[in-house]
């Protein structure tokens, strides 16, 4: 059954149980729950060249949206990407890597900034065993200068399979050694520090599916409640955990509550109509939650 086809009978099924509502609001309510569910967000992919942005978002989502050059860095403009899914869709913007070049450096902090607040979050890519994060720093406080908000940045350790000693990596279970795991422990921790980060930090490892699952949950909570759940139905299968699904899912009942509260309000109220209400809501928003894998 098409997407199209589960979406028209969830509308159906919704309006029917506003139908008590009086005169327009059931369809406009219905109206905004639906563009909810079309809304497109944008990712941007932030940090320092050569961290493994682009391998990382190649790994999270499918089809793999980005390029990748083991070389040099590949992206030198902002690479607006799209990922379907059905009637989906989710944009990445792939961002040039910043401390390649002092002239580079210049341009690519602008693009930082002029897109800043054009993203539902951005995911900053530190390299687990980079010793300076110092031109991370100073672009990341330059956009908070200008105005982002810490909530919008999620960052990553990444490569975290290049962790010292690098030559003790488990190979076989495509995890750290234990000398490892303490290193990235204290990577980890310093990064929660140096940029007073909103969000945990997670190390990862794209090339040996470390942790990616943990960090996809991570990625879902750090979302606005308006876009986890469109990101979650853009995740690769495997990373659409129960967590992820179940976080998606209360995030878009919390916005059907809030609709549902701005139009309740509009309604001229008596005591046994308030406690009617109430009763309407409890029944949309349990029917929100069932009909949800539906939507996503």
């Amino acid at each position: 059954m098409s997407d199209s086809t589960h979406t028209g009978q969830v509308s159906d099924a919704l309006k029917q149980s506003l139908s008590c509502l009086p005169g327009g609001l059931p369809d406009a309510m219905v109206e905004r729950i639906l563009r909810c569910v079309h809304y497109e967000p944008v990712i941007g992919i932030m940090g320092k060249s050569g961290a493994g942005k682009s391998s990382l978002c190649n790994t999270l989502f499918s089809p793999p949206p980005a390029s990748v050059d083991a070389v040099r860095g590949c992206t030198r403009r902002v690479n607006r990407y799209h990922v379907r899914r059905g009637s989906h869709t989710l944009y990445i913007a792939d961002f040039p890597g910043i401390a390649e070049t002092p002239e580079l450096d210049r341009q690519y902090r602008w693009l930082y900034r002029a897109w800043s607040s054009k993203l539902d979050l951005i995911v900053w890519g530190l390299k687990a065993d980079e010793r300076a994060w110092k031109d991370d720093l100073r672009c990341y406080r330059e956009l908070l200068n200008a105005g982002a908000e810490p909530e919008r940045f999620l960052f990553v350790l990444t490569q975290a399979d290049k962790m010292e000693p690098c030559r003790e990596w488990d190979n076989s279970n495509h995890q750290p050694s234990a000398n490892q795991s303490e290193n990235l422990a204290i990577k980890t921790e310093l990064a929660m520090t140096l940029f007073a980060a909103v969000h945990p930090v997670i190390a990862v490892s794209a090339t040996e599916n470390y942790n990616l699952e943990r960090w996809a949950e991570a990625l879902i909570q750090a979302l606005p409640l308006n876009s986890c759940s469109a990101v979650s139905r853009h995740l690769n299968t495997g990373l659409r955990t129960e967590r992820v699904q179940n976080t998606a899912r209360e995030g878009f009942v919390s916005i059907a509550g809030t609709i549902f509260d701005e139009a309740a309000s509009v309604v001229q109220t008596s005591g046994k109509l308030v406690r009617q209400l109430q009763r309407l809501r409890q029944r949309f928003l349990s029917l929100i939650h069932v009909v949800w894998h539906l939507l996503f």
